[in-house]
């Protein structure tokens, strides 16, 4: 039996019989059971094959979900806990910033897809009646298989809202205790600038921050010696060295053409976009080197890990030092322009230029070494009278700086009244405008032939007030503790008169840019040819976008000048985050970028349903068959059509249901009915005029006692040209509820009526062929129907003949009335045949009554 198998036989033995039965027992047990779940598993993998296979988006927001909810616990953990600083308050911000960044992206991938499925979901309908015919399995399993979908990513969708919700009710409590922080700092009391004790404790504490200095290097020397060996610190400290001889050299490069340009063509004044352009370069350039050359250094320090932890946070102090001195003092050079009045833009004489620069940089310099000491203090965990000591030294420096300023500024400009806008002989300064410009739109330096400025008196009325309230206030707030507030009043003051100066810098430059350049002369013509629009909108667009940029401008310097109060750049980033990606009014979401968009997409669409409209009105439908009226219906329906259509995608893209607009436009059409009656009726005329066409563009048309022409059939109303070349605007409703004559509804002929007296004695035969006769030689009178002649009347002293011919067009229906005046005039005249009449007396002049002179004679 086994003789033919490739493999050794054996007989079986006992126990692996047994063994054998009792897996065939088993199976045989547990088979229904198995053949069941295979079955219920081929059942479910068949109703929803789809079921299985998550979407990308949402299996990727999910498997982020569980980390990002970490974070926010814990976030909100350590926010609980009280004696926060700012430094660690800026951490926690900065770790939960990403999660909402990450949330607001994932909710915006599944949102779109859960649409997607509700959509199908909708269009598959609901379920049967149960007393309903059964729909087809494949239906139901589809429609259960997506409902399921759409339920488990509505889950994921409703959990990474929830999870925005509280991140972003985190991100505002850490706002909320920044500010808190920033205001018991600034308001907290601490030492009075009379109180022996403050100066004391900080000059005991001076003697014990150098020799934190001092082991401080020698910290830093073994943190860079255990790095680096001395030859290749010697060589980074070479490479800092170029690094900075390279920035400075670069600016010197790139300020000599600028030099150049200052001194114009022959010596003349530059214009003021010249001006301020050269003024807004020279004061980018020193503004950028000195910052730009420490910030590679300290790049260059840490590629090579030089600076240890406190040296670093000491040399960001001297970074921030730096470029307090530099942009402030860069941003003077742009706007004062000391020692190069060609390209000043400030009406300033020079000495006055020079006082205010001179008084401004040191404050600066002041300012930047209290920043930098600051910084030192910080680093080395120095003792608070020494901070409180050095904080108000600095603004009482400052106040120093500012009054000794302001005296100068009395002293140089003077204070007698008679001497305002006046020089020193007593004369006007003329030749200028209240801009500093002169009157051939150059820019003048502002000043008298003594050098002085005939605006200064007027500018210091102004401020002077202001300055000394400011100074008596930080002289009190130092006096009486408030150090804080101090140092912050004296500073922003400072930091207020270089803005100041910046700001006029930024405005003169967008007016030379963009209202002295594009609102007249050639080159707004220019431009304007180049833009395909009218220099009258290119004026109107230029100040428009002048006024938007010099609001930004003047929010922005504000917001420098008044300080964050606690407000980081991480805020201000989060608050244009939110308007950028939406904020929420109700029920509704509003996003500017949506406004914007929609905006744009109306603009753009309104532009061309008009292009449109206009290539039917010119290209398509005069080369058909219709007339001119049917021809401006048609247009003006398709422009109408096109920019209803526009609006509704408009209003789509924001979001906006237009079920939820048919519903307002329901409950506001009671309003309407009543006050806009007449709008909606002249409307709805102004349709059905189009529609109907009872009049059309061209028609010769009575109305209201005034005939003319029609011109144009709008929404509102239907322009007439009248015989008089004036315009008249009769309502639409007019048009339908009145009467209306119209010459030209049906064709374009006109009767014509010619009556004639002639006397008794003439023959009524040759009278009516003359009158006929006149008719027919007419080129404009039809033939058919033929004129007619009637005898109408007799009267007193004559027969009262009528002419009646019709004339191919009634437009000339006067011409042709006159024409045929002449020509009965002369023909009875050949014919000898008299027209009868009333003689008068001609007043020649002289009493009534009198007799007439001699040679005179009445008639």
């Amino acid at each position: 039996m086994y003789s033919t198998s490739l493999f050794p036989s054996f007989p079986p033995r006992p126990a692996a019989l047994s063994a054998f039965r009792w897996t065939g027992r088993l199976l045989a047990g547990v088979a229904p059971v198995l053949w069941a779940v295979l079955m219920a598993l081929a059942l479910l993998l068949s109703a929803g094959a789809g079921f299985a296979q998550i979407p990308p988006e949402q299996l990727q927001v999910q498997q982020k979900l569980e980390g990002q909810r970490a974070i926010v616990d814990g976030v909100e953990a350590a926010l609980g806990r009280d004696g926060l600083r700012s430094i660690d308050l800026d951490d926690l911000r900065n770790r939960l910033d990403p999660v909402r960044t990450d949330l607001t992206a994932g909710i915006a991938l599944l949102e779109p897809l859960l649409a997607n499925f509700n959509h199908r979901v909708k269009e598959i309908g609901p379920k049967p009646a149960e007393d309903a015919p059964p729909e087809d399995a494949s239906i139901t399993s589809e429609r259960d298989a997506l409902t399921a979908r759409a339920t488990e990513l509505d889950a994921v969708l409703k959990q990474a809202k929830l999870l925005k919700v509280r991140a972003d009710q985190l991100s505002d409590r850490i706002t909320s205790r920044r500010r808190a922080l920033f205001t018991d700092t600034l308001l907290a009391r601490s030492y009075s600038i009379f109180d022996p004790s403050l100066w004391m404790q900080a000059a005991a504490a001076v003697p014990v921050e150098l020799r934190g200095i001092n082991y401080l290097l020698s910290d830093w020397a073994a943190y860079a010696n255990a790095r680096m060996p001395f030859l290749g610190q010697v060589a980074v400290a070479f490479g800092a060295l170029v690094i900075v001889a390279l920035i400075f050299l670069a600016r010197s490069i790139l300020a000599r053409p600028l030099h150049r340009a200052e001194l114009g063509a022959e010596g003349e004044p530059l214009s003021r976009l010249r001006a301020s352009g050269l003024s807004a370069l020279v004061a980018l350039l020193r503004m950028a080197a000195a910052p730009a050359a420490v910030t590679a250094v300290l790049a260059l320090l840490n590629s090579f890990d030089l600076l240890p932890p406190r040296v670093n946070e000491i040399a960001q102090g001297v970074l921030l030092a730096v470029f307090i001195v530099a942009v402030g003092r860069g941003l003077l050079d742009g706007a004062l322009a000391p020692g190069e009045p060609q390209r000043r833009v400030v009406p300033l004489s020079d000495d006055m230029v020079r006082l205010i620069y001179s008084h401004a940089s040191v404050g600066l310099w002041i300012l930047g070494t209290s920043a930098m000491l600051g910084a030192v203090h910080r680093a080395l965990v120095a003792p608070v009278p020494l901070s409180v000591a050095t904080s108000a030294t600095m603004a009482l420096c400052l106040v120093l700086v500012a009054s000794r300023s302001m005296r100068a500024l009395n002293a140089l400009s003077g204070d007698s009244d008679e001497d305002e806008g006046k020089a020193p002989d007593g004369k006007a300064i003329d030749g200028k405008a209240p801009d500093g410009k002169m009157s051939d739109g150059k820019v003048s330096d502002g000043k008298a032939e003594d050098g002085r400025d005939a605006r200064s008196p007027t500018l210091l009325n102004w401020i002077k007030f202001p300055f000394w309230v400011l100074n008596l206030a930080v002289l009190g707030a130092l006096i009486t503790g408030y150090v804080s507030i101090a140092s912050f009043l004296s500073s922003r003051t400072l930091v207020g008169v270089v803005m100041a100066g910046a700001l006029y810098l930024v405005v003169a430059l967008i007016n030379a840019l963009f209202v002295d350049s594009l609102t007249a002369g050639p080159k707004a013509r220019h431009a304007a040819k180049a833009l395909g629009i009218r220099p009258a909108s290119l004026e109107l667009l230029s100040v428009l976008i002048a006024g938007v940029l010099k609001a930004v401008a003047i929010i922005g310097i504000v917001i420098v000048v008044v300080g964050t109060f606690g407000t980081s750049t991480s805020d201000f980033a989060d608050l244009a985050s939110r308007v950028t990606l939406g904020f929420t009014i109700g029920n509704s979401t509003v996003a500017i970028g949506d406004i914007l968009s929609a905006l744009l997409f109306l603009v753009i669409g309104i532009v061309i349903a008009r292009a449109v409209q206009r290539w039917f009105a010119v290209a398509i439908l005069p080369k058909t068959a219709f007339d001119q009226g049917l021809q401006n219906s048609i247009a003006t329906i398709i422009g109408y059509i096109g920019s209803i259509t526009v609006i509704a995608m408009a209003m789509g893209q924001l979001g906006l249901n237009l079920e939820n607009i048919a519903l307002v436009a329901g409950a506001l059409s009671v309003g309407i009915g009543f006050g806009l009656q007449s709008i909606v009726s002249n409307f709805v005329s102004g349709l059905i005029l189009l529609a109907e066409r009872p009049i059309r563009v061209g028609d010769t048309i009575s109305v209201k006692g005034e005939e003319g022409y029609v011109r144009r059939i709008s929404v509102r109303a239907t322009e007439i040209e009248t015989f008089d070349r004036a315009a008249v605007l009769i309502p639409n409703s007019d048009l339908i509820t009145g009467m209306v004559k119209n010459f030209t509804h049906a064709n374009t002929t006109g009767r014509v009526i010619v009556a004639v007296n002639v006397a008794y004695d003439a023959d009524a035969d040759e009278v009516r062929d003359i009158l006929i006769g006149c008719a027919c030689d007419h080129p404009q009178v039809l033939r058919s129907p033929p004129p007619r002649v009637f005898l109408m009347a007799f009267g007193d002293s004559y027969l009262k003949f009528e002419l009646r011919c019709v004339v191919a067009n009634v437009d000339y229906a006067l011409t042709v009335k006159s024409d045929l005046h002449f020509a009965v005039l002369d023909r009875l005249k050949t014919a000898k045949i008299g027209i009868p009449y009333t003689p008068w007396s001609i007043y020649r002049g002289g009493r009534i009554g009198e007799e007439p002179p001699a040679g005179d004679e009445g008639g």
